[in-house]
Parts: structure tokens; sequence; C-alpha cells
């Protein structure tokens, strides 16, 4: 660490920098979870996929997800799924990621205090 002071406006352009990039991944993993979400309605509300084996069968999509027969090939839709769904999904995350933040970098008045992630 630096024993030269670091100006307000650069602590506040990082601060400002930092929680302009945690919206922009925000809405970004808005539009892909509702995305995942979309191809999963598709899903249940269809028996299969016609024409992946090339022989005129249905390929059931329990043999195609997780723990099915080709579970393989769709193993990354189901894991994004899965981590889609685990994160915060109800607009808490801004909330709960700027007081992260504030607790890593504080607030750009307060960058004299030394803070710490609970």
């Amino acid at each position: 660490m630096s024993d030269t002071p670091i100006s307000d406006n650069a602590d506040l352009y990082d601060y400002q920098t930092a929680v302009e990039t945690c919206r922009k991944l925000e809405r970004e993993l808005s539009v892909a979870r509702k995305g995942l979400e979309a191809v999963e309605t598709l899903i249940n509300g269809s028996h299969g996929v016609c024409g992946l084996h090339l022989n005129g069968d249905v390929a059931p999509w329990d043999e195609l997800r997780a723990c099915g027969r080709f579970g393989d090939w769709l193993q990354a839709f189901d894991d994004a799924l899965n981590a889609a769904r685990g994160s915060n999904p109800t607009g808490q995350a801004r909330e709960l990621g700027e007081r992260r933040l504030d607790q890593v970098v504080g607030r750009p008045n307060d960058l004299t205090k030394t803070k710490e992630i609970q």
C-alpha cells in the first residue's frame, strides 16, 4: 500500500465505477435469467426434440436433462438455470451489492475508515 494519499475525486470515481459495473452486471444477469426461464418453459410445455437422433424418434427431455441418458448434452443449461435461481432475483441484489461495496471501499466521503466484509 502506498503512503501517497489518494484524492477524494479518484476514490469517488472508483466507487461510482464499481457501482455502475455492478448495475450493468445485474441487468445482464436479469436478461440471462429470463432467457433461461423461457427455454425451461418451452421444455416444460413440450415432450422433447424431434429429429435429434436422426431416426424419427422423439428424444424426450427427461433423457436430455440432468440424470438422463444424454444428460451431458444439456448439463450446462441445467447448471446455468440453477445458478440463476440461486442468485437474488428480487432486486435486493443491488442493495446487498452496494452494502458489500460500502463495507469494502467505504462511501466516498468515508474512505479513511477501514471496513471489513461480514
